[in-house]
């Protein structure tokens, strides 16, 4: 193993499996998803660039195939819809988890992760002023609707 995956390992992991935390909610899902990233970011040491942004993006991606993969589950068994499931009070969390997709993705990575605005550019692969534009109308549309949850 280089050196400089190991400390990269080290000053990354815990964000990254912070941020893994904030998308699941389930730490012991946190963690597998934050190693297999960390796995595939091995896998790919010498071709990557920035394997920060590389990095929150694979957690992403494995979160939302967890997502998909749960979704299809529930639908070939629906008397497990009929349960009820507990939920904690998450106020700005479940707000942000209602953004479309394009907007959530900015704030989690921005303020979840706390990668730069440049960082969650590269992550997903956009320009950094629409990162900019898309992070303003996320808050936009989170302040209104934490002030207004009706």
């Amino acid at each position: 193993m280089p050196a400089s995956f190991d400390r990269f390992y080290a000053e990354t992991y815990g964000a990254l499996a912070g941020y893994a935390l904030s998308l699941v909610g389930d730490r012991p899902t946190a963690d597998d998803l934050a190693q297999e990233a960390m796995v595939r970011v091995y896998a790919r040491w010498p071709l990557l660039r920035d394997a920060r942004p590389y990095a929150f993006r694979t957690v992403t991606n494995l979160a939302r195939d967890r997502w998909r993969r749960r979704q299809t589950e529930l639908r070939a068994q629906p008397d497990l819809l009929a349960r009820p499931v507990p939920a904690p009070d998450r106020t700005v969390l479940d707000a942000v988890e209602r953004l479309p997709p394009g907007l959530r993705d900015v704030v989690l990575l921005h303020y979840y992760a706390d990668l730069p605005l440049e960082q969650v550019a590269r992550a997903l692969r956009r320009p950094v002023g629409t990162v900019k534009r898309r992070l303003h109308e996320a808050r936009a549309l989170l302040a209104r609707t934490l002030q207004d949850p009706a």
